[in-house]
């Protein structure tokens, strides 16, 4: 099960989940104290939308409130779940796995996306997706060298040959402008140079959260953004989720290891859902997934368990403990 990061954003998100998640209401009206702003109404704002403040504290309680209507719907023919979650995604695949609650993942969501949006403000910078031409495209490794020699780095390995590049916003508009010959170059509508040095602002703040933040054993397993590799526990997620503020996003590891340990597995995108299910699709064809955008999805996963007599999500990967 997968957690989206930012830029699935959209005006109206979380309506759908009030009607369709018993409780919603009073839970969203709670995390809205918590993170010291109506969530309802934010999510309905496009302009709060596009301030990574309150983006990334609104991605995650749409997030766990989908994963809350799926446990319920689903009970026991859950199965064992593997999650994993792309970049503020994580704290939300953290809290479908256990490590926290709902209230303290939506609130580090907060903290998270403040201290992010602070450090945007530090100097101009910002990312562009960077992909193969369709025709005569460039290999992969071709195209992390030309993000490198734009004076850039490479924030996220997304897989199916799609990286981003992050940096001076002078390098990026350069590098869009000039791509290399069989090298897309698309800007994205972000604030900032997400998952590089640029955000070392962040991290102190970020930091203090998420060590007065309370993170139990958890009940499911969960691979990590840094390398793909399976969590060892509460200080395992600790250290992970401050390095990560500066580090690159390893999706393309995440995806292989779900393949690796769960190869039949039905592949869920937590709504605001999308970006994740597409990558997966394009790098294996045939994989089990559904996106749940809005609560009506869940009735396609439901039925997806139903018909394959095997569990919603089924990992042979053990909690690391």
């Amino acid at each position: 099960m997968t957690a989206p990061g930012q830029g699935v954003q959209r005006p109206g998100m979380l309506d759908p989940w009030l009607d369709g998640v018993s409780g919603a209401p009073a839970l969203v009206d709670d995390w809205s104290q918590a993170v010291g702003f109506d969530l309802v109404e934010a999510s309905r704002d496009e302009t709060l939308l596009a301030d990574t403040a309150f983006a990334q504290p609104l991605i995650v309680a749409v997030s766990v409130l989908a994963h809350r209507l799926l446990r319920s719907r689903l009970g026991p023919a859950a199965g064992d779940v593997l999650f994993a979650g792309h970049s503020v995604g994580e704290l939300a695949a953290a809290a479908g796995a256990g490590y926290l609650s709902p209230e303290a993942a939506v609130a580090l969501a907060r903290v998270r996306g403040a201290a992010m949006s602070a450090a945007c403000a530090v100097a101009r910078t910002g990312m562009a997706a960077v992909m193969p031409t369709r025709r005569d495209g460039a290999p992969d490794e071709d195209i992390g060298t030309a993000v490198t020699a734009a004076g850039l780095a490479v924030a996220n390995f997304n897989g199916s040959h799609q990286f981003v590049a992050a940096g001076p916003l002078d390098r990026i508009e350069a590098l869009a402008d000039a791509p290399p010959p069989g090298v897309r170059v698309a800007r994205l509508s972000v604030a900032g140079a997400f998952h590089t040095e640029a955000m070392a602002p962040a991290v102190e703040p970020f930091a203090r959260a998420v060590q007065a933040v309370t993170i139990t054993e958890p009940a499911s397993a969960m691979v990590g953004n840094e390398d793909g590799a399976p969590l060892a526990g509460p200080d395992d997620l600790r250290r992970r989720l401050i390095t990560q503020i500066t580090s690159p996003v390893r999706w393309d590891l995440c995806v292989a290891a779900i393949a690796r340990h769960a190869p039949d597995a039905l592949h869920i995108e937590l709504a605001p859902a999308g970006p994740l299910t597409r990558l997966l699709q394009r790098s294996h064809p045939g994989a089990r997934a559904v996106a749940v955008a809005t609560p009506e999805d869940i009735d396609r996963v439901v039925a997806e368990a139903a018909a394959s007599g095997r569990p919603a999500v089924e990992s042979r990967l053990a909690v690391a403990r």
